[in-house]
């Protein structure tokens, strides 16, 4: 699989239901920074026993009914709410952990100063921890100016990495050093002498598509030199490309070149819902596959009409592996498509 995460392949390809594999991609996906300069903050996920993470999910994959009555609870179908409320599950039902409270609300007077996004316990240590899931694009094709944290977008373009690790160092991550987040503290957890500070901050990096690689190429295991990378980020990182749509176009149409047969039978391409923007895809109804053709015309009207960006996946065939002759199709390569005139509005501060 070309997404580069710590993912436990073999765990996820045993996972049926699609939250259980959400939540299996929290515990083990790497996180987009290795570090974060100018802050105590810990990266998250902590490394809590791999093995008995593999059994408590194998055991919620079979009865799940738990999971999805906690993720019933949310009031949102955004994204960034449903990653939280998979954390809450985790922090909730996770052994070595003990959730305190969710968004608790620090004031300054009537004025809200921010809401601590997760305080909880982790043996005898007390434990601050904010959390977002993000998805980038990088708006360069100069690796050394890819550095640069201002060159990697949100997919709308109303997000920007460097905004956001500033919002987070400066206000969300200090926010229990803060006059009124201690007193706060001390008032509700006068047990707490300690926070430590965590920061869960997972997600998707993309670059431009380079424009040499063909379909062949990319049912090929694409080195990683192609990925960019932002300052700090992790060396395993989810990556993928992004490509404008008139460019897509062509490389879906070059699939029925002669010289990409074997390719095209090898590679199909997905429309990613929503709902399955976190784990890796896996498909084992092969009817679920579009025809190019077919495929252009759905990308096509999806940009033109809405102008918004279209998260794909690439996949390629396998066998089941679990004593069966059932084929699958698990996810090879994550991409985004653009409008042609992307990045179409001014970033927001």
């Amino acid at each position: 699989m070309q997404t580069h995460t710590i993912v436990n392949l073999n765990l996820l390809a045993s996972l049926r239901h699609q939250a259980v594999r959400d939540l299996a991609w929290c515990c083990f996906s790497s996180p987009l920074l290795a570090a974060l300069p100018e802050s105590d903050a810990q990266i998250l996920p902590l490394p809590d026993g791999g093995h008995e993470i593999n059994q408590w999910l194998t055991q919620l994959d079979r009865h799940p009914e738990p999971l999805l009555q906690s993720l019933a609870q949310a009031k949102s179908t955004r994204l960034g709410i449903y990653y939280e409320h998979l954390w809450r599950f985790y922090f909730s039902q996770h052994p070595r952990w003990q959730l305190l409270a969710q968004n608790l609300p620090v004031y300054k007077g009537k004025l809200t100063l921010g809401a601590f996004d997760f305080l909880c316990k982790h043996g005898d240590e007390y434990w601050h921890i904010e959390t977002a899931v993000k998805f980038y694009l990088c708006d360069t094709h100069d690796p050394q100016q890819a550095n640069a944290w201002h060159h990697w977008l949100g997919p709308n373009s109303n997000d920007r990495l460097d905004l956001k690790l500033a919002h987070l160092t400066e206000h969300q991550l200090p926010l229990h050093q803060s006059a009124e987040g201690q007193a706060l503290l001390t008032k509700t957890f006068p047990q707490a002498k300690h926070w430590h500070t965590g920061l869960c901050l997972q997600g998707y990096l993309f670059s431009p598509a380079p424009p040499k690689l063909s379909s062949s190429d990319l049912a090929q295991s694409i080195p990683g030199k192609y990925f960019l990378r932002p300052s700090h980020s992790h060396t395993n990182q989810g990556s993928g490309f992004w490509w404008y749509l008139r460019d897509f176009l062509a490389l879906i149409s070059d699939c029925n070149t002669a010289t990409d047969q074997h390719a095209a039978a090898d590679l199909h391409w997905v429309i990613l819902e929503y709902h399955q923007w976190f784990s890796p895809i896996e498909l084992r109804d092969e009817a679920s596959l579009q025809n190019p053709l077919r495929l252009s015309e759905r990308i096509s009207q999806h940009l033109l009409q809405t102008q918004r960006p279209l998260m794909l996946a690439a996949v390629k065939k396998y066998d089941a592996g679990d004593k069966s002759t059932e084929i699958v199709w698990r996810e090879h390569l994550r991409a985004f498509v653009v409008p042609n005139e992307w990045p179409h509005q001014q970033t927001k501060h």
